[in-house]
């Protein structure tokens, strides 16, 4: 089969602190320090044959993906612009899509045929973090197109456990090709997906979501806010094609930012509300929602505690422009996976409904009025008849020996 290879020389820079694992396993955690010249070739390779938990997929369609071509570009010394894991030669290739042609001893989730695609992250299932269901942190991980050889060739071994089925795609495709394209897209479209709905722990509809940059992940994210009911979607992107790209997808409010405030264009988008969730104020209308970068710098003064565990270089600044990626909750900019929940706060809990007050406080529960029997603990009521106890079956039937002794 033929393959696209990428290599590069082993040639550490002289500050580099390398480590006895990267020196060992030649497997760089910062390419950037560690891999010069970087070539790309084709090659003819051998098939691939499944490990016994793998699965052999005939690639259909895969995606160059920005960090494939920053693996080829360099610096001025020669070094590649990539900056994470990598260990070369190996063949590119992580967004793709494909059919199932053969499995392994132990695969037995898929059928010869079946059209897949693939997670990216090859995970143990053993180290701590994957036990605590941080996947992603593995410790022992490696990665399709980075670590292990990936899908820019005519046929690629994936570990079963990483493989999705996308024969429900066949709903909306009728044609098997357009099926694949669009299932080749599917590992990109995580990358919004999880920011929004595993960072940010989701959309409220109505909510107004902005994008910096509409490249493929942004315009995914838009387009994942429109369909889970973001009220407004608003884009910024100084690259021409990418704003035609985001209108004719049917995008109203997509901006220049070298041309335009993008706070001010925010305001008019949002009758001035600003990014985030609509606020409404204690007799429903709307509320004085303030510039919004001057509001996402206050997390600290309002909540120092919050502040002691997120750090001030983590704060958000603006709608996006933070280290950490921000959202707004109820009018509050806080870095995403950071408890909202302060009662000294006043405002509502992520998981609360958008017009209700946050308050902790336990409700009492509500018990039914015992029949026939006075239960106002101002006119005598007995503590017993108050709480039920003592009773069996319906309320007001007494049982011998029941009450105050």
């Amino acid at each position: 089969m033929r393959a696209l290879v990428l290599d590069a020389e082993w040639d550490p820079r002289p500050d580099y602190d390398l480590s006895a694992t990267e020196r060992d396993e030649r497997r760089a955690t910062n390419s950037a320090q560690v891999w010069r010249e970087p070539q790309l070739r084709v090659e003819d390779r051998d098939r691939p044959t499944p490990a016994a938990d793998e699965v052999l997929v005939r690639v259909r369609y895969a995606g160059i993906c920005g960090s494939d071509v920053s693996m080829t570009e360099t610096d001025d010394a020669g070094y590649m612009h990539y900056s994470a894991y990598t260990r070369l030669p190996t063949v590119l290739g992580h967004e793709f899509s494909g059919e199932v042609v053969e499995t392994g001893a132990d695969a037995d989730r898929f059928e010869a045929g079946e059209p897949v695609t693939a997670e990216v992250t090859d995970y143990c299932g053993r180290c701590r973090l994957c036990r605590q269901g941080f996947h992603g942190h593995c410790e022992n991980f490696e990665q399709l197109g980075f670590t292990i050889d990936g899908a820019l060739a005519e046929y690629v071994a994936v570990p079963e456990k990483l493989c999705w089925s996308v024969a429900s795609l066949a709903r909306a495709y009728d044609d098997e090709d357009d099926l694949f394209r669009a299932a080749a897209t599917v590992e990109p479209s995580t990358i919004s997906f999880y920011g929004l709905f595993g960072r940010a722990e989701g959309i409220w509809p109505g909510d107004y979501h902005v994008y910096h940059g509409i490249g493929p992940i942004g315009l995914t994210g838009m387009n994942v806010s429109r369909a889970a009911g973001a009220g407004t979607v608003i884009a910024f992107d100084p690259s021409a094609p990418r704003r035609e790209i985001a209108r004719d997808l049917g995008f109203e409010h997509v901006y220049d930012p070298t041309e335009v405030d993008p706070v001010e264009a925010i305001d008019d988008a949002t009758d001035g509300e600003g990014s985030g969730r609509p606020r409404r104020d204690e007799r429903g209308g709307r509320g004085d929602v303030s510039d919004h970068r001057r509001d996402a710098g206050r997390t600290g003064e309002r909540r120092p505690h919050q502040q002691r565990r997120i750090g001030s270089r983590d704060r958000a600044q603006e709608v996006s422009g933070a280290e950490r990626p921000a959202v707004r909750l109820g009018g509050t900019h806080r870095p995403a996976g950071v408890s909202t929940d302060d009662p000294a706060d006043g405002r509502r809990s992520p998981r609360q409904p958008p017009d209700r007050h946050f308050d902790v406080r336990p409700r009492p529960r509500r018990r039914r009025r015992p029949a026939g029997r006075e239960t106002d603990r101002r006119q005598g009521a007995r503590p017993d008849e108050l709480s039920g106890r003592g009773r069996s079956g319906e309320f007001g039937r007494e049982r011998p020996g029941d009450g105050l002794k």
